[in-house]
Protein backbone atom coordinates (compact mmCIF):
# COMPACT_ATOMS: atom_id res chain seq x y z
CA UNK A 1 0.00 0.00 0.00
CA UNK A 2 3.20 2.20 -0.70
CA UNK A 3 0.90 4.31 -3.31
CA UNK A 4 -0.65 6.23 -0.29
CA UNK A 5 2.00 7.48 1.44
CA UNK A 6 4.57 7.91 -1.71
CA UNK A 7 4.19 10.28 -5.01
CA UNK A 8 6.54 7.95 -7.04
CA UNK A 9 5.04 5.20 -5.95
CA UNK A 10 1.36 6.22 -7.02
CA UNK A 11 2.53 7.41 -10.22
CA UNK A 12 3.74 3.56 -10.67
CA UNK A 13 0.95 1.99 -9.40
CA UNK A 14 -2.10 4.10 -10.80
CA UNK A 15 -0.09 4.24 -14.44
CA UNK A 16 -2.38 4.34 -17.11
CA UNK A 17 0.01 2.63 -19.35
CA UNK A 18 0.87 -0.09 -17.01
CA UNK A 19 -2.74 -0.72 -16.41
CA UNK A 20 -3.81 -0.91 -20.14
CA UNK A 21 -1.30 -3.42 -20.69
CA UNK A 22 -2.88 -5.42 -18.11
CA UNK A 23 -6.30 -4.62 -19.39
CA UNK A 24 -5.38 -5.60 -23.30
CA UNK A 25 -3.73 -9.06 -21.78
CA UNK A 26 -7.17 -10.03 -20.24
CA UNK A 27 -8.77 -8.29 -22.80
CA UNK A 28 -11.29 -6.33 -20.77
CA UNK A 29 -11.97 -3.09 -20.90
CA UNK A 30 -11.34 -1.83 -17.32
CA UNK A 31 -9.17 -3.05 -14.22
CA UNK A 32 -8.87 -1.93 -10.98
CA UNK A 33 -5.90 -1.83 -8.28
CA UNK A 34 -5.87 -4.71 -5.44
CA UNK A 35 -2.83 -3.33 -4.12
CA UNK A 36 0.96 -2.94 -4.71
CA UNK A 37 3.30 -4.88 -3.28
CA UNK A 38 7.46 -3.87 -2.44
CA UNK A 39 9.37 -7.34 -2.64
CA UNK A 40 13.22 -7.61 -1.22
CA UNK A 41 14.97 -11.08 -1.57
CA UNK A 42 17.76 -10.33 0.67
CA UNK A 43 21.33 -11.31 -0.22
CA UNK A 44 21.37 -15.41 0.79
CA UNK A 45 17.80 -15.76 0.38
CA UNK A 46 17.07 -19.41 -0.41
CA UNK A 47 14.12 -20.09 -3.72
CA UNK A 48 10.85 -19.20 -3.94
CA UNK A 49 8.69 -22.48 -3.94
CA UNK A 50 6.33 -22.98 -6.98
CA UNK A 51 2.97 -21.04 -6.65
CA UNK A 52 -0.20 -19.33 -8.09
CA UNK A 53 -1.28 -16.18 -6.91
CA UNK A 54 -5.34 -16.92 -7.05
CA UNK A 55 -5.46 -18.54 -3.73
CA UNK A 56 -4.05 -14.54 -2.11
CA UNK A 57 -6.90 -12.65 -4.18
CA UNK A 58 -10.68 -13.46 -2.95
CA UNK A 59 -12.21 -12.79 -6.04
CA UNK A 60 -14.90 -14.00 -8.19
CA UNK A 61 -12.75 -13.54 -11.28
CA UNK A 62 -9.51 -15.01 -13.14
CA UNK A 63 -9.62 -11.98 -14.78
CA UNK A 64 -6.52 -10.71 -12.55
CA UNK A 65 -3.44 -9.94 -13.72
CA UNK A 66 -0.04 -8.82 -11.49
CA UNK A 67 2.52 -6.19 -13.04
CA UNK A 68 6.17 -7.28 -11.55
CA UNK A 69 8.66 -4.51 -11.98
CA UNK A 70 12.41 -5.10 -10.85
CA UNK A 71 14.02 -1.83 -9.47
CA UNK A 72 17.35 -3.26 -10.74
CA UNK A 73 18.91 -6.07 -13.27
CA UNK A 74 17.69 -9.34 -12.16
CA UNK A 75 20.52 -12.03 -13.42
CA UNK A 76 19.51 -15.29 -13.23
CA UNK A 77 22.17 -15.49 -9.96
CA UNK A 78 19.75 -13.02 -8.35
CA UNK A 79 16.77 -14.87 -8.87
CA UNK A 80 14.25 -13.57 -11.08
CA UNK A 81 11.03 -14.75 -12.18
CA UNK A 82 10.25 -18.11 -13.68
CA UNK A 83 7.23 -19.49 -15.16
CA UNK A 84 5.99 -22.96 -15.82
CA UNK A 85 4.43 -22.65 -19.68
CA UNK A 86 1.50 -22.46 -20.87
CA UNK A 87 -0.78 -21.02 -18.42
CA UNK A 88 -2.89 -24.17 -18.59
CA UNK A 89 -0.55 -26.41 -16.54
CA UNK A 90 -2.08 -25.48 -13.49
CA UNK A 91 -4.47 -27.81 -14.40
CA UNK A 92 -1.74 -30.78 -13.97
CA UNK A 93 -1.36 -29.47 -10.01
CA UNK A 94 -4.79 -28.13 -9.23
CA UNK A 95 -5.85 -30.89 -7.10
CA UNK A 96 -2.43 -31.18 -5.15
CA UNK A 97 -3.43 -30.28 -1.48
CA UNK A 98 -1.25 -27.03 -0.29
CA UNK A 99 1.18 -27.92 3.35
CA UNK A 100 1.56 -24.41 4.35
CA UNK A 101 3.66 -26.71 7.47
CA UNK A 102 6.19 -28.07 5.07
CA UNK A 103 7.60 -28.44 1.62
CA UNK A 104 5.52 -31.33 0.11
CA UNK A 105 3.51 -29.29 -1.79
CA UNK A 106 6.41 -27.87 -3.98
CA UNK A 107 8.10 -31.13 -4.14
CA UNK A 108 4.67 -32.43 -5.50
CA UNK A 109 4.56 -29.72 -8.13
CA UNK A 110 7.79 -30.03 -9.31
CA UNK A 111 7.66 -33.78 -9.66
CA UNK A 112 4.26 -33.18 -11.85
CA UNK A 113 6.13 -30.77 -14.14
CA UNK A 114 8.81 -33.16 -14.53
CA UNK A 115 7.17 -35.99 -15.43
CA UNK A 116 5.02 -34.15 -18.23
CA UNK A 117 8.00 -31.97 -19.66
CA UNK A 118 6.47 -28.66 -18.84
CA UNK A 119 8.68 -25.98 -20.55
CA UNK A 120 10.06 -23.48 -17.81
CA UNK A 121 11.28 -19.84 -18.34
CA UNK A 122 13.66 -18.50 -16.22
CA UNK A 123 14.64 -15.33 -18.31
CA UNK A 124 16.83 -12.65 -16.92
CA UNK A 125 15.56 -9.13 -16.44
CA UNK A 126 17.66 -5.96 -18.28
CA UNK A 127 16.81 -2.94 -16.54
CA UNK A 128 12.96 -1.48 -17.81
CA UNK A 129 11.71 -4.94 -18.18
CA UNK A 130 8.92 -6.29 -16.36
CA UNK A 131 6.82 -9.42 -16.53
CA UNK A 132 2.86 -9.63 -16.37
CA UNK A 133 1.65 -13.10 -14.72
CA UNK A 134 -2.11 -13.87 -14.46
CA UNK A 135 -3.21 -15.29 -11.28
CA UNK A 136 -3.30 -19.13 -12.64
CA UNK A 137 0.34 -18.58 -13.80
CA UNK A 138 2.33 -20.85 -11.68
CA UNK A 139 5.75 -19.51 -11.08
CA UNK A 140 9.37 -19.89 -8.67
CA UNK A 141 12.31 -17.61 -8.58
CA UNK A 142 15.69 -19.46 -7.48
CA UNK A 143 17.78 -17.61 -4.30
CA UNK A 144 19.24 -14.85 -4.65
CA UNK A 145 23.37 -15.64 -4.57
CA UNK A 146 24.27 -11.84 -5.29
CA UNK A 147 25.57 -9.83 -2.45
CA UNK A 148 22.22 -6.86 -3.35
CA UNK A 149 19.19 -6.85 -2.79
CA UNK A 150 16.50 -8.05 -5.32
CA UNK A 151 13.54 -5.44 -5.40
CA UNK A 152 10.76 -5.61 -6.95
CA UNK A 153 7.26 -3.28 -6.92
CA UNK A 154 4.36 -5.65 -7.94
CA UNK A 155 1.15 -3.95 -8.72
CA UNK A 156 -2.16 -6.10 -8.77
CA UNK A 157 -4.89 -5.09 -10.96
CA UNK A 158 -8.28 -6.93 -11.27
CA UNK A 159 -11.46 -6.78 -13.49
CA UNK A 160 -13.97 -3.66 -12.55
CA UNK A 161 -16.92 -5.10 -11.25
CA UNK A 162 -15.72 -8.43 -9.96
CA UNK A 163 -17.45 -9.29 -6.54
CA UNK A 164 -15.52 -10.64 -3.09
CA UNK A 165 -15.87 -14.65 -3.08
CA UNK A 166 -18.13 -15.75 -0.49
CA UNK A 167 -15.78 -17.53 1.45
CA UNK A 168 -12.52 -15.87 2.01
CA UNK A 169 -9.73 -18.21 3.08
CA UNK A 170 -7.09 -17.87 5.25
CA UNK A 171 -4.19 -17.73 2.99
CA UNK A 172 -6.18 -14.71 1.25
CA UNK A 173 -4.74 -12.83 3.99
CA UNK A 174 -5.78 -9.37 5.16
CA UNK A 175 -7.78 -8.68 2.16
CA UNK A 176 -10.18 -6.28 4.33
CA UNK A 177 -6.87 -3.93 4.04
CA UNK A 178 -7.16 -3.91 1.00
CA UNK A 179 -10.98 -3.43 -0.14
CA UNK A 180 -11.99 -2.29 3.52
CA UNK A 181 -15.88 -2.35 4.24
CA UNK A 182 -17.18 -4.69 1.47
CA UNK A 183 -18.75 -7.57 2.62
CA UNK A 184 -17.95 -11.55 1.06
CA UNK A 185 -19.59 -11.58 -1.64
CA UNK A 186 -19.84 -7.56 -2.52
CA UNK A 187 -18.62 -5.77 -5.11
CA UNK A 188 -14.99 -5.12 -4.83
CA UNK A 189 -14.53 -1.08 -6.00
CA UNK A 190 -13.59 1.00 -2.93
CA UNK A 191 -11.64 4.36 -2.65
CA UNK A 192 -8.45 2.04 -2.60
CA UNK A 193 -9.54 -0.01 -5.43
CA UNK A 194 -9.01 2.87 -8.14
CA UNK A 195 -9.85 2.07 -11.54
CA UNK A 196 -6.48 2.47 -13.42
CA UNK A 197 -7.83 1.92 -16.61
CA UNK A 198 -9.64 3.91 -18.84
CA UNK A 199 -7.18 6.40 -17.47
CA UNK A 200 -9.56 9.18 -14.81
CA UNK A 201 -9.22 12.48 -15.30
CA UNK A 202 -6.12 13.47 -13.55
CA UNK A 203 -5.88 15.28 -10.33
CA UNK A 204 -3.09 16.81 -8.65
CA UNK A 205 -1.38 14.28 -6.38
Amino acid sequence: MMWLESRIIRLYVLSPRIAKISADLLSIKSVRLYHDNALSKEPGCGRTPWHYDDHHFPLETNDVVTAWMPAQPVPVAMGPLSFAKPLSVFNLVKNIIFNKNDTSYDKKVTEVFKANQVTIDSKPFEMGEASFHHNLSFHTASGNRTSKSRIVLANTYFADGARVVKDPTMVSGDWQKFIPGVAPGGIAATKLNPVCWPAMQKKKI
